[in-house]
């Protein structure tokens, strides 16, 4: 039997240019996409990567990527939607063009890659698609609604698929990474013409989120959803915190967590909260 295939999206950087070097050591045959030309060579002399131009805002490229992604191996086993961005800032400040940009990148896109490889992993009665959701859309951090509210759709589309697709041997699954020393940060989408009452709350929000874990152990965790043969869990949780807050979520209740998470945003976190959270892991 020939080598298993993966597609991973976004691999310029972050989660997905790890997530191509751990698979590929694996022994995989990986289909890997950059959205800029100029990072074609991205995995140049990596043995059994093939790196494709996606710009994943392009639906029509989308439909048709996964007839094209088999074509680069002969056969397509897996699916990390991997690709996307963060906007950042108060609603209010943030223009629709910018909402709908958001929305078009982490989830129509994403919708339609999904659309691409369903009826091949169905056809072959195999296959495991990854979404990747972010914690964001359990915790409800300020700031970040519009990123967050893409995220939580990302979440609810992979939890629908899941029960969708498994009549079919799909195993779809959606994964949280807490927060992680990636360059979505210094790629961030800001809110322009911000009033001045937000300023100081969203600075000192953005000082409570300047350590942060090393994206290597989201990228081990993509790996382990991939290969784990199991076809029952959805939700994968990646990072001290983003193994912590839904965990926390239970243990408190939705009040009390509400209670102390605010208190946090606030810079005001109770030993309860610091006790319960775990620092991030360097």
């Amino acid at each position: 039997m020939s080598a298993k295939t993966i597609v991973i999206t976004g691999t310029a950087s972050g989660f997905g240019h790890l997530s191509v070097r751990l698979f590929a050591e694996a022994g995989w045959n990986v289909v890997a996409t950059v959205r800029k030309e100029s990072d074609l060579d991205t995995h140049a002399g990596v043995e059994n990567v093939k790196t494709l131009f996606l710009n994943v805002d392009d639906e029509e490229a989308d439909l048709a990527f996964g007839e094209l992604a088999r074509s680069q191996f002969g056969r397509v086993d897996a699916l990390i939607n991997n690709a996307g961005y963060f906007h950042s800032g108060p609603l209010e400040a943030s223009t629709m063009d910018q909402i709908h940009r958001q929305f078009q990148t982490n989830v129509f896109g994403l919708i339609a890659l999904n659309k691409a490889f369903i009826p091949i992993f169905r056809e072959q009665r195999s296959g495991v698609i990854v979404n990747v959701s972010s914690i964001s859309a359990e915790a409800g951090f300020p700031y970040t609604s519009v990123y967050e509210a893409s995220k939580a759709a990302v979440a609810s589309l992979t939890e629908g698929l899941h029960a969708e697709l498994a009549e079919f041997g799909v195993a779809v699954k959606a994964l949280f990474p807490g927060n992680m020393a990636t360059r979505i940060f210094s790629k961030t989408d800001r809110a322009q013409d911000v009033p001045q009452d937000y300023l100081a709350s969203w600075d000192r929000f953005a000082s409570l989120n300047v350590v942060r874990s090393d994206p290597a152990i989201t990228a081990a965790v993509m790996f382990r959803m991939v290969t784990d043969g199991n076809s029952r869990t959805v939700r994968y949780y990646s990072g001290p915190d983003g193994d912590a807050i839904p965990r926390v979520k239970q243990l408190l209740g939705q009040d009390w967590y509400w209670e102390e998470f605010s208190a946090r945003n606030r810079g005001e976190s109770t030993p309860l909260w610091d006790a319960l959270m775990p620092s991030p892991k360097a």
